[in-house]
C-alpha cells in the first residue's frame, strides 16, 4: 500500500486537497502580478502625462481607461478566480511605491486597491450571465465606473482644492465618468473578440 502511494504520482486525493487549499497557482499569481505592473505603467505613462496637458481631476483616466480595462479583463479571463484583480491591485500599488510614483495617496494607493477589489465582486456576479460577451462588456464598464466613483468619493470626502478645472467642474467630471464607462465597455467588446475564454479551451 505504501509502495503504491509513494510511487504513483497521479493520486487524486492530494491533487484535490491542493486545489482546495491554494488560492492561486504560481502561474496565475505571476500573471496577475505582471498585469499589476503593466497597470502601474499605464497609469504613469499615459494618465499622468495627459493630466499635465489637461490639469483636471481624473483627466488622465480618459486615455488610461481603455488599456487599463483591457488588461484587467484579460486577467479575469486568464485566471477567472475571485481575488485575481485584488492581487493585481496590490502589485500595481507596490510597483508605484518601488518606483517612487506615490503621488497623492488616495488616488495612487487607495483607489487602485479598492477599485480592483470592487472589480472582483463585479466579475463574480456578472460572469454568471449566459452571454459571455455581455458579461465582459458590462464588467468592463463596471470596472471603470467603480474606479471613477471611488476616486470621486475621496475627492469629495477630503475636499482637496481643485485648480484649472474651469467653471463647469461638475459637468466636466460627469463627462469624464461617462467616457470612462463607455471606454470600459468598449474594452470588454474588444476582449470578447480577441481573447478566447479559458473554459472554452479544449
Amino acid at each position: 500500500m505504501l509502495r503504491t502511494i509513494f510511487l504513483n504520482p497521479r493520486q487524486p486525493r492530494p491533487a484535490g486537497v491542493k486545489e482546495k487549499i491554494s488560492f492561486l497557482t504560481w502561474r496565475e499569481l505571476a500573471f496577475a502580478i505582471a498585469g499589476g505592473i503593466a497597470l502601474a505603467g499605464v497609469g504613469q505613462l499615459l494618465g499622468r502625462m495627459f493630466h499635465l496637458v489637461w490639469p483636471v481631476p481624473m483627466s488622465g483616466s480618459v486615455v488610461a481607461a481603455l488599456p487599463r480595462a483591457f488588461i484587467l479583463l484579460v486577467i479575469l479571463l486568464r485566471i477567472d478566480r475571485f481575488g485575481a484583480l485584488t492581487v493585481a491591485g496590490i502589485a500595481e500599488v507596490s510597483t508605484k511605491l518601488a518606483m517612487g510614483f506615490g503621488g497623492w495617496w488616495p488616488m495612487s494607493l487607495a483607489v487602485p486597491l479598492l477599485a480592483n477589489a470592487a472589480g472582483d465582486l463585479i466579475w463574480w456576479y456578472l460572469r454568471q450571465l449566459p452571454a459571455r460577451k455581455l458579461s465582459l462588456i458590462l464588467t468592463g464598464g463596471g470596472l471603470c465606473g467603480a474606479r471613477m466613483f471611488i476616486a470621486l468619493f475621496f475627492w469629495i470626502l477630503l475636499m482637496r482644492p481643485i485648480s484649472g478645472a474651469g467653471e463647469h467642474l461638475a459637468l466636466t467630471l460627469g463627462c469624464i465618468v461617462v467616457i470612462n464607462v463607455v471606454l470600459g465597455m468598449f474594452a470588454g467588446l474588444l476582449v470578447s473578440k480577441s481573447v478566447r475564454p479559458r473554459k472554452d479551451r479544449g
